[in-house]
């Protein structure tokens, strides 16, 4: 899922991209240095808690792909009766529901903790506590405070601010008495996990995908993976062609690859943006994002045809299985116009990489 969600969005990204928390793997480097590694897989704190929690309200998106992953909704419940526990959130779960689901605004969430990546969770609740309480200009004390009046900023309407801040607390809640405990009982298997997810991307995946990334000015990432997140992952760019990224880590028809497929969908986003033929033929928002949603699908599939065929038969089971169809391109629909366009921008930026030469030094 690209960051497209009407105004909220844009005035995030508008008026926070230059003070973007970093990724731990990326902060205290210079600006202009390379970092160690260009990609880090990771799971993150805050994001896990965050997404939980919109997983527990089913706090769903309109796409062809689930924003949250059921099943891990369901295993969630299953654990808090085990363990006899009722939080605030299972409380007042309708409630929660009804009020983000009245107004767009609130789409905004669905991307919240990728700006807060590498914080520890009761420092990013205190933070965006306080920007809720001061007007969206008057926090400035830190690059997580600043962080957090862009979101402010974004809800601005008292009845916004009053629904936002009961979520900051039942979330508060959600980490202290399940989520902060659940995340430990699996710590050590998620390290291994994410090791053997990091090499697989970086010997496989990224090396493939280099010609593609430098035609749409991506150079590092930092890839999140959480069960909480369903088939429709997220995306956000920074400045300096830094990408954070964050997919469901269930592993699904593909397997262990499974996470790694999703994030080259994530990454076919930029691809779209610089098609010249109609992507979109719906006049209604909803109607738009889920063509578009569909058209990323449908760009992934097309960037791995490119690289490594296998991964894309892989890919195209993977998402054909998300949603139960039995063919792919009706599945996740495409012009016959975007779809060559999107063939010729990957091709040239393929057969760029292959001569050394810049995608660019082929148009």
């Amino acid at each position: 899922m690209r960051t497209s969600f009407g105004s909220s969005i844009a005035l995030l990204i508008g008026l926070g991209s230059a003070n973007l928390v970093r990724p731990a793997a990326l902060q205290g480097q210079p600006a202009g240095a390379p970092p160690s590694t260009a990609w880090t897989i990771a799971r993150d704190p805050f994001a896990d808690l965050w997404f939980h929690a919109l997983a527990v309200i089913k706090y769903d998106g309109y796409g062809p792909l689930p924003l949250y992953d059921t099943r891990y909704t369901e295993r969630a419940r299953e654990a808090k009766t085990r363990a006899h526990i009722e939080t605030t959130l299972d409380l007042h779960v309708t409630d929660f529901r009804k009020a983000l689901a009245a107004d767009s605004a609130f789409e905004v969430l669905h991307f919240l903790p990728l700006y807060f990546v590498g914080q520890e969770p009761p420092l990013v609740l205190a933070a965006l506590r306080a920007a809720i309480r001061e007007s969206p200009r008057a926090v400035h004390q830190s690059s997580l405070a600043s962080t957090a009046s862009v979101i402010a900023a974004a809800l601005p309407t008292r009845q916004e601010r009053v629904v936002f801040a009961s979520l900051l607390d039942a979330v508060d809640n959600e980490w202290t008495n399940f989520v902060r405990a659940d995340r430990s009982a699996h710590v050590l298997d998620d390290r291994r996990s994410l090791h053997d997810l990091e090499s697989t991307w970086n010997d496989q995946f990224a090396r493939s995908l280099d010609g593609y990334l430098s035609m749409v000015g991506i150079t590092r990432g930092m890839i999140l993976v959480s069960p909480t997140v369903g088939g429709e992952g997220r995306i956000i760019r920074e400045p300096g062609g830094t990408v954070i990224v964050a997919v469901s880590s269930g592993l699904g028809v593909a397997g262990e690859s499974a996470a790694l497929l999703r994030v080259v969908r994530e990454l076919a986003f930029p691809l779209l943006d610089q098609l010249r033929a109609p992507l979109v033929t719906s006049t209604t928002r909803v109607g738009a994002a889920r063509e578009r949603d569909a058209a990323a699908v449908r760009a992934g599939a097309i960037i791995l045809d490119a690289v490594d065929k296998p991964l894309a038969a892989e890919y195209r089971r993977l998402f054909l299985d998300a949603i139960g169809g039995r063919a792919f391109e009706n599945a996740f629909p495409l012009s016959h116009d975007a779809e060559m366009e999107l063939r010729r921008l990957v091709s040239r930026a393929v057969h760029g990489a292959a001569s050394g030469r810049t995608s660019y030094e082929n148009y």
